[in-house]
């Protein structure tokens, strides 16, 4: 496995030198969305053990119009003591305000755009048709959002591409961090194991995740009584369908696990299911932050087998088990023989 860490702090060094030497910067981080969402922990934590001053807008409010009222206001109070305006991810549609303010005082903006909006809207959740009168507006817009950015990050280097190739990302204006995890949150914890091998999944269910490809495999799994699978989320909601028919026996479906708690049941699982299991083009561009989670955790994980898991972990690494994309049968496969190892 490659120190994506290392490579995370070289690149945001360099990338901070295009405005000025990065141990002199002063950052304000602005972002209307979850402060505990991973992106954003992460970020925070790198700009912390590299010493990079940073002041951010730590109140978040409930309903969405007082919230960006709140932190416009509070990023114009804040600005003149600052040097560049880091814009976390999810800001896409208050961005050119942001821009405007920073035309005002004369700071550059760095766009944490993290993800197309044209490629989650169009073509992860198949909203709208992606050369519709609203996806062609879209596409638009983020090339817009691009365009009035001065620096602009994405997740890993095969997503980076999509953004050149794709949405004509200017060269000279890109870069990208890894997701990783908080590691005084995610580390190995000694807890019991489950007596039964315990295969561990948690988190949302957009059609990126592929969960019917999980419960499909869970299906063949059957047969083997010791095999049981842990899935957090309101799974049900979703996939009642799929789930009724199936009429699944070893699978444990569990609403919520608070955020707290989450390291405790990675623990206590002999394998981790990570992101992400469709065949949906964004997926084999991205790396989830929950996949850094569990190896942090020191649990075995399983990812599919493409380029930009590739950019950082080896087939034949311990802790890290490819898998084709979007075959449940193969999942299967490799499920039964690790299994087999195990005991």
């Amino acid at each position: 496995m490659k120190d994506y860490k290392k490579i995370n702090k070289n690149n945001l060094k360099s990338y901070l030198d295009k405005f000025w030497w990065y141990k002199n910067i002063k950052v304000i981080f602005f972002s209307i969305y979850k402060p505990k969402y991973t992106r954003t922990e992460t970020i925070e934590i790198l700009f912390k053990e590299l010493w990079i001053t940073y002041i951010k807008n730590h109140k978040f409010k409930k309903n969405y119009f007082i919230r960006v009222f709140y932190n416009i206001a509070w990023l114009i109070r804040n600005i003149k003591k600052w040097d560049i305006i880091y814009v976390h991810f999810r800001w896409h549609e208050i961005l050119p305000i942001v821009k405007v303010i920073s035309f005002l005082f004369k700071k550059p903006v760095i766009f944490d755009m993290f993800i197309s909006m044209w490629d989650t809207v169009c073509f992860d959740r198949k909203l709208f048709k992606p050369y519709s009168l609203i996806g062609k507006f879209i596409r638009r817009y983020d090339k817009f959002l691009i365009k009035i950015s001065d620096f602009v990050l994405v997740d890993t280097f095969t997503h980076l591409n999509y953004f050149i190739n794709d949405l004509w990302l200017a060269k000279d204006k890109w870069g990208f961090l890894y997701v990783w995890a908080n590691e005084n949150i995610f580390h190995p914890i000694k807890v019991k194991k489950s007596e039964k091998f315990w295969v561990f999944r948690y988190w949302s269910v957009l059609p990126l995740q592929g969960i019917d490809i999980i419960l499909k495999t869970a299906k063949l799994l059957e047969k083997n009584k010791d095999i049981e699978f842990f899935l957090v989320w309101p799974i049900k909601k979703t996939y009642w369908d799929l789930i009724n028919k199936l009429q699944l026996t070893n699978v444990i479906f569990i609403d919520w696990v608070s955020y707290k708690d989450l390291p405790k049941e990675i623990c206590k699982s002999h394998l981790c299911l990570w992101w992400h299991f469709s065949n949906i083009d964004k997926a084999k561009r991205v790396i989830a932050g929950k996949t850094f989670q569990f190896l942090d955790c020191g649990i075995p994980t399983i990812v599919w087998d493409n380029e930009a898991n590739r950019e950082l972990f080896k087939k034949d690494e311990k802790l890290v088990k490819f898998v084709k994309m979007g075959n449940e049968n193969d999942l299967y496969n490799l499920l039964s023989k690790l299994y087999d190892e195990k005991y």
